[in-house]
């Protein structure tokens, strides 16, 4: 499934986003974190739109990449998912995996399929660009794909990762920080991501 607010032939560099416990609060189901399925759920986590701000000034195309199972269990119908979407402003491309684990699709992150399909469609080189998520899942579709990831984590290790392309940050402030630091230096990664880290599909 795919949302695009800007027309596909864009070019420039690209963050692509999670969004669940990443842009948006989880909600607490029978004592398990899930995803919101209607707009009285929703809550926007703190420093969204100063993070989005932050990253386009630097002229970078901002996406979503998420799964919603809840999709294929008939507990989120598309219009609402697509309402709770417009919620963060302005996006240029949504990128959605519908399918539950049991389904064994071939998009659902950590498979990288939605992140090479939202960097065709925007035209942008994953290998300068980022992903930001607060699950190891995301992190693994990043490296997956090419791509340097940001691992959201109240705790940051002291020490840098020993992965090439993976860092953290404590929110999303930090989250664009780090993504502007690393595209400054010319840090990202320029390669299209080790042969050590296969595919999980």
């Amino acid at each position: 499934m795919e949302h695009l607010t800007e027309p596909a032939g864009s070019r420039g560099w690209g963050v692509f986003f999670d969004r669940d416990g990443t842009l948006n609060a989880h909600v607490r189901r029978g004592g398990r974190r899930t995803s919101a399925r209607h707009e009285q759920e929703w809550t926007a986590l703190p420093g969204v739109q100063e993070c989005f701000g932050r990253l386009r000034a630097a002229d970078a195309l901002i996406g979503v990449v998420t799964n919603q199972p809840d999709l294929s269990r008939g507990l989120l119908d598309p219009a609402t998912l697509d309402r709770l979407h417009r919620r963060l402003g302005r996006l240029d491309g949504v990128w959605v995996c519908p399918h539950t684990a049991r389904q064994r699709c071939r998009c659902r992150k950590p498979s990288s399929v939605l992140l090479r399909r939202a960097a065709a469609r925007l035209s942008v080189d994953l290998a300068g660009s980022y992903f930001v998520g607060d699950r190891p899942t995301d992190a693994q579709a990043a490296l997956n794909a090419g791509c340097t990831a940001v691992l959201l984590t109240p705790r940051v290790p002291a020490r840098p990762s020993l992965i090439a392309g993976l860092h953290y940050a404590p929110d999303l402030w930090e989250a664009a920080s780090t993504v502007l630091h690393l595209r400054r230096t010319g840090a990202a990664r320029r390669e299209n991501g080790p042969a050590s880290h296969k595919e999980t599909v």
